[in-house]
C-alpha cells in the first residue's frame, strides 16, 4: 500500500510526461526562452527515475559535482547544449520541481 502511494504521490508531484515545454512557466536564460532545456531535463529525470534523488539527497552544488547522477542526466540529455552555468541553474529547477511539486513550481 506504502509504495502505491509514493507512486501516486510521485505522479502527482512530477511534470506530466505528455506537458509540452510551452505549458511549463516561462523561465528565460540569457535574453531566450529556455523551457524546452528544462522539459528536456525534467523528461530525462523522469525516465531515469531521479526525482526521489532530488528530493533526499541532493548535492550541495551542481556545477563541479562528480556525482553518478548527475553525469547520468547530462548524458540523458535529448540536445545537451548547456553550458556549466546553465546546467546547475536547470539541476536547481529540477530541485525545486522535486521539492515543491510540480503544480506549486509552474503556478
Amino acid at each position: 500500500m506504502a509504495r502505491v502511494l509514493d507512486k501516486l504521490m510521485c505522479e502527482t508531484m512530477n511534470p506530466p510526461p505528455g506537458l509540452a515545454a510551452s505549458d511549463y512557466k516561462f523561465v528565460e536564460v540569457y535574453g531566450t526562452d529556455f523551457r524546452p532545456c528544462v522539459k528536456d531535463m525534467a523528461d530525462t529525470v523522469t525516465r531515469l527515475e531521479l526525482w526521489d534523488w532530488f528530493r533526499t539527497d541532493p548535492p550541495n552544488g551542481y556545477m563541479f559535482c562528480s556525482h553518478p547522477n548527475v553525469d547520468k542526466i547530462s548524458n540523458g540529455l535529448q540536445n545537451n547544449v548547456h553550458s556549466g552555468a546553465t546546467f546547475a541553474y536547470c539541476m536547481r529547477l529540477m530541485q525545486a520541481i522535486a521539492m515543491q511539486g510540480f503544480d506549486e513550481w509552474n503556478a
